[in-house]
């Protein structure tokens, strides 16, 4: 059966699964005998320069990306073979990534995206914001709040740098709820004092 094109985009917070959502998309595909590539910033080199890895070690071959032309994707030789294009860490990506995605769906292939939706401080990345609004699904996922326990909604960071991008794990963001992030936030700014 010919896949139909299709934009599906897994956003959410770091920790929340999103690389390993990707990862079992893609499986899913290839279990079906799609041809599936995956793809990654070429900056995000925290594990590995060619694949996608998860927080828990899972590992994919992947091709890297400059993130400044992303339009270097519809020059990979193996794309017009491939059915399924996964593409990691889509925040990273300029703008250019959109009008990219736009020519592969046109040309029928099924992409699958994962990336931050919030930076560190709650404020959307544009590129994930404008293609969460193209995609045809939406898979909003939660890391667990590292105060209350609830959904977390955001990742602060640990440190005081204020660059909205910078790469990072554990010992540099923390997953929090909305509730604990504006508590923590704007402790006092209201008057009232965190219980």
């Amino acid at each position: 059966m010919k896949l139909k094109s299709k934009l599906v985009l897994n956003v959410g917070g770091m920790f929340s699964g999103k690389s390993t959502e990707l990862q079992r998309q893609g499986e899913r595909h290839e279990l079906r005998g799609h041809s599936v590539l995956y793809v990654k910033p070429s900056m995000d080199n925290r594990y590995s320069e060619n694949e996608i890895v998860t927080h828990n070690g899972n590992k994919v071959h992947a091709v890297s990306v400059d993130t400044q032309k992303p339009d270097e994707l519809l020059f990979i030789t193996r794309i017009m073979q491939t059915q399924v294009i996964c593409i990691d860490e889509i925040q990273f990506f300029d703008l250019n990534m959109i009008e990219a995605i736009d020519g592969l769906l046109k040309l029928g292939k099924r992409i699958y995206c994962s990336g931050l939706d919030l930076d560190f401080e709650g404020k959307p990345f544009e590129i994930t914001a404008l293609l969460m609004a193209k995609s045809d699904e939406v898979n909003k996922l939660h890391a667990v709040c590292d105060n209350c326990g609830h959904d977390a909604w955001v990742t602060p960071r640990k440190t005081g740098e204020k660059e909205q991008v910078k790469l990072g794990e554990k010992e540099n963001y923390y997953p929090l709820c909305r509730t604990c992030f504006y508590e923590e936030q704007y402790q006092g700014f209201w008057g009232f004092e965190k219980e």
